[in-house]
């Protein structure tokens, strides 16, 4: 049978607890051996943070059925579903409420965006919200709307809230919102979730002159000390934002020294897609993206699953299954 040239890898997950399960595909560029076959397996980053840039003998493949033998190829970055197991975080939004608002968004659809994120958090999520700066008369960082374990009607609850209030008068503090916060927030959960912090801003660190502020050095280092990863929904552009290219430059080194990352959109009316992506940065991670030759005399039967352990130097092993 003529090989076909392209085939697409299919990838589903099982229920939860059971490994994840991926098609086998050929490639075309040359004839593989008898009772080969070609498949690609992702292995998540997050199961060995210490490994950079690894080559191919940085990965161990084990197979429990001692006919088979598998090969890496090589690899390539990309991103793939988290088992359902994996989708265990510990999330708090870090809301602005600063008055620039009223010039960004002064239709306030930052609030219709945010309560659809709230909606589609994952169940499992454990969650909090807080306001930066301060309503009150007197000058906080931030204000607790919803401590960590409130349930999503709590944090709808608190949105509400903010959308019937005036605005802070007292800037928007971002670095000193991260510092405190995190410690007060993050900094106990459970170790098996991860951490997430979720900031939405049109502007960049500002407080009052009476008021001390953290540097964004500062502010990082709290993060990867109770690894937190920080994602920031940044709305403006250059002239709604001072020194905008440095604010987002800032953001997004941040953002990549967590394994987070930074959304930015110039309209408030993109907003609800801007949040939608932050889903996708909950539900996809980053991963090496393995390519296996796996071969058995005589072949494999269609349908036959094929279950595989895979580690890499200094990681977690982790199982697949492959469907041939």
């Amino acid at each position: 049978m003529k090989r076909l040239k392209f085939l697409i890898v299919g990838l589903f997950v099982l229920l939860t607890g059971c490994a994840p399960q991926f098609r086998t595909h050929t490639l075309g560029t040359a004839p593989l051996p008898s009772g080969t076959r070609v498949v690609h397996a992702p292995y998540f980053k997050s199961d060995a943070p210490q490994l950079q840039s690894p080559d191919r003998n940085a990965f161990t493949i084990r197979c429990d059925d001692p006919k088979v033998a598998v090969e890496i190829v090589g690899w390539k970055d990309g991103k793939a579903k988290r088992p359902p197991r994996n989708q265990r975080f510990s999330i708090l939004i870090a809301w602005d409420q600063s008055a620039s608002l009223q010039e960004t968004d002064p239709e306030r659809r930052r609030f219709a965006a945010g309560t659809q994120l709230v909606n589609d958090l994952p169940n499992s999520a454990r969650l909090g919200l807080v306001n930066f700066a301060s309503l009150g008369l007197s000058y906080a960082d931030y204000d607790t709307r919803a401590p960590m374990g409130s349930s999503k009607q709590q944090l709808l609850d608190a949105l509400d809230y903010l959308n019937s209030q005036n605005f802070s008068q007292y800037g928007t503090p971002l670095w000193n919102t991260l510092s405190y916060a995190i410690p007060q927030f993050l900094a106990h959960e459970p170790p098996e979730r991860e951490r997430w912090v979720i900031l939405f801003t049109d502007g960049q660190n500002e407080v009052p002159d009476f008021v001390g502020t953290r540097t964004h050095q500062e502010a990082l280092q709290v993060a990867q000390t109770h690894r937190v990863k920080l994602v920031f929904v940044l709305l403006g552009n250059e002239q709604t934002i001072p020194n905008y290219a440095q604010v987002r430059q800032t953001l997004e080194y941040m953002a990549n020294a967590t394994g987070g990352t930074v959304i930015a959109v110039e309209q408030a009316q993109d907003l609800r897609e801007a949040f939608g992506e932050v889903l996708e940065t909950l539900e996809y991670a980053p991963c090496y993206n393995l390519h296996l030759r796996v071969r058995k005399p005589g072949g494999f039967r269609r349908g036959e699953t094929l279950p595989l352990r895979i580690q890499a130097t200094g990681g977690r092993e982790r199982a697949v299954t492959i469907r041939m």
